[in-house]
């Protein structure tokens, strides 16, 4: 069912709030261009007929660039936008939104909100000045800001580690300095690591959730690596369309499956299991919510494509013998004898 926006979003995030005012597949947050915050209802988006729309907000006073839903309480919602305004959302109540801190100063746009994976009331925001802000939320104050003051970047995006409470990276989408850093905020004078084979500006990363090694980005240069943060090497490339990929991710559900979104308003599901790349078209909604939410390996896209990720691929399948129990995203693993593709375009 095709949902007219109020404005123009820059951030879409989905988590599984449902405590009885959503059902079980969950809801969509949008960051407005105008400062609106609005939640869609994910039932209802499939359901023709119902209203989709949950709830609206406009505290901020502009875009909200950034979103990120709590991983150990889901009815929190981290937002970010412009004059340095952070907001902690309770799904449950939006009326009143808290804050982690007073702003910083001078003020500048929130470009990215992650929460740490280990500590639930740690919050981190990146911001164009090169700047990372760790908050805590029981302090509500700063208590760590990182920079690399050899090298000004603009910042892009962060990750928190999955399973190392006190690393992230940040990635910088300046053309003249298109980097991944590695901190450790136990060691936070330089980046531990510096990732640098990206030829333009990065614009988007994804912390794989089961393998801790692998990491993915997305750039200017319409390519989309995948990393071995162990030794910093580039284990595969992808090159995309002509458009760049503002955004990739890796599932919550399955993690030999990526996303990506282009500029062109296509959005791509890939595998990375060490088989052909196929593709075919499907349009049900809810055929792509089925992939998402229950595990089947799938792909979006079009033509034909092959490419064995196989170092990935075997990485991943050593994963699941050591993490076939561990529950990530909306439950635990569950894998695909193969890839499948699927077609679709944003309209």
């Amino acid at each position: 069912m095709p949902i007219p926006p109020f404005c123009r979003f820059h951030k879409l995030t989905w988590g599984s709030f449902g405590s009885g005012l959503l059902e079980s597949s969950g809801v969509i947050a949008g960051g407005g261009d105008n400062g609106m915050l609005t939640l869609y209802n994910v039932t209802h988006i499939l359901s023709s007929g119902k209203e989709p729309v949950v709830a609206q907000s406009q505290k901020h006073t502009g875009a909200v660039r950034a979103l990120d839903f709590n991983p150990f309480q889901g009815n929190l919602l981290a937002s970010g936008a412009s004059d340095s305004e952070i907001f902690i959302w309770d799904l449950s109540n939006l009326s009143v939104p808290m804050t982690p801190g007073s702003k910083l100063q001078p003020s500048e746009d929130v470009r990215a909100l992650s929460w740490n994976r280990q500590v639930q009331h740690i919050l981190s925001s990146a911001h164009p000045s090169g700047m990372a802000v760790v908050w805590d939320l029981r302090k509500n104050e700063p208590i760590i800001k990182v920079s690399d003051h050899r090298n000004r970047m603009q910042c892009s995006g962060l990750a928190w580690h999955p399973d190392v409470a006190t690393q992230l990276v940040l990635c910088s989408e300046d053309d003249r300095l298109p980097v991944i850093q590695l901190w450790d905020l136990r060691f936070a004078s330089s980046p531990l690591k510096v990732l640098d084979s990206h030829s333009r500006g990065v614009l988007s990363m994804s912390w794989n959730q089961v393998d801790a090694e692998l990491l993915l980005s997305s750039a200017k240069d319409n390519q989309i690596l995948c990393w071995n943060l162990g030794s910093s090497e580039v284990v595969d490339k992808l090159s995309t369309r002509s458009s760049w990929c503002f955004d990739v991710q890796w599932c919550p559900r399955d993690p030999s499956v990526f996303s990506v979104a282009s500029f062109d308003g296509w959005i791509s599901l890939y595998s990375v299991m060490g088989w052909s790349w196929e593709v075919q078209h499907m349009r049900q909604a809810d055929k792509v919510v089925k992939c998402w939410r229950e595990g089947a390996t799938c792909v979006l896209g079009e033509g034909e494509k092959h490419m064995a990720w196989e170092e990935v691929g075997k990485r991943m399948s050593r994963s699941r013998e050591m993490n076939e129990t561990r529950a990530l995203g909306f439950g635990g693993l569950c894998f695909a004898p193969g890839p499948i593709f699927l077609g679709g375009c944003l309209t």
